[in-house]
């Protein structure tokens, strides 16, 4: 086995390799404990399965029945999408390895962050309105209560924001917290429940040598409104001069275009403000948590984490809303 390459993230580890001449790559959850995403399953399985209904009928119940017959095969063989790596082999059982893992086709290329041209992020942004396609009739928590606990987009955007302030209760100030909280989404139109990423931004984006976008990343993919895969690629659009990720407004229009010619609607400013209230939240839980922890390990030598910007960047971009 030659070409050995590892890249850690926040919660997984990657690593390159060859066999029988072909270039592959394994991905493993090494680290889920303060996941707040579901746990002990390969969510990119469900990701590509659904990938391939974008466009067609909206069934609940059918997606539904996918979901089950799924999760009743934590172990299987051979996916693929023209938007995502192909799986080659996946295994949550941890029947052999104490981890779950899938086993997919490497390809060659880079992320979007180290190649920040328009090209690509219009690219990026076609690819984004195909993901959008898989529709649903309702929004979820999860894949868990697809079809079983159905909520409204207001229930469910509000559900998802008061979780989030109340993790930040005695972080941010009161001033801008009372602002957040007099959200009013009663004004707002509610959007359609689609696949999201969730974790849309340049360092989940390979573009191949043809300039193709390919998707990776799924762990976080949620059903919601577009808007909120819109939000991460305009805060996060490349890395900046300091090595943190930043915005910036040619790039981000690049992506906007090429999302806009493709969606089969654009994208509501009104909705779209609320995303960024709830994502910027999300994000100052999340770092101001690693910061409070003591026992928090270093970051691997290889790993992403050093471009994310620290707590005090959200809120501040918070108070500027």
């Amino acid at each position: 086995m030659g070409d050995f390459e590892t890249r850690a993230g926040t919660f997984n580890r990657v690593i390159k390799f060859e066999y029988a001449g072909r270039r592959l790559g394994v991905r493993v959850a090494l680290n889920r404990a303060h996941f707040r995403y579901e746990h002990d399953i390969i969510k990119e399985v469900f990701a590509v399965t659904l990938l391939r209904r974008a466009g067609g009928p909206i069934d609940d119940s059918a997606t539904r029945e996918i979901v089950d017959r799924l999760m009743a095969t934590p172990v299987g063989t051979g996916l693929e999408h023209p938007l995502v790596r192909a799986i080659l082999y996946y295994d949550w059982s941890t029947a052999d390895v104490p981890f779950p893992f899938y086993i997919f086709e490497w390809i060659d290329g880079v992320m979007l962050w180290e190649q920040p041209f328009a090209d690509h992020y219009f690219a990026a942004g076609r690819a984004l309105a195909g993901v959008h396609r898989v529709r649903f009739e309702n929004f979820y928590e999860n894949i868990f209560s697809i079809l079983h606990k159905p909520r409204s987009w207001r229930d469910h955007v509000r559900v998802c924001i008061n979780r989030e302030l109340a993790r930040a209760e005695l972080h941010l100030p009161e001033r801008l917290k009372a602002r957040i909280d007099a959200v009013d989404l009663s004004k707002m139109s509610p959007g359609p429940a689609c696949l999201v990423h969730n974790d849309f931004s340049g360092g989940n984006i390979v573009i191949d040598q043809e300039g193709w976008p390919h998707i990776i990343d799924w762990d976080n993919w949620a059903v919601d409104c577009p808007e909120l895969d819109l939000v991460k690629m305009k805060y996060w659009t490349a890395i900046g001069r300091e090595g943190r990720l930043t915005h910036r407004p040619g790039l981000y229009e690049a992506f906007l275009q090429g999302y806009g010619e493709t969606a089969d609607r654009p994208p509501d400013p009104n909705r779209l403000l609320a995303y960024e209230y709830l994502w910027l939240l999300r994000c100052f839980n999340f770092e101001h948590a690693r910061e409070a922890d003591p026992d928090l390990p270093e970051d691997p030598p290889d790993s992403w984490c050093k471009v994310y910007p620290d707590s005090q960047y959200y809120c501040d971009l918070l108070r500027d809303l």
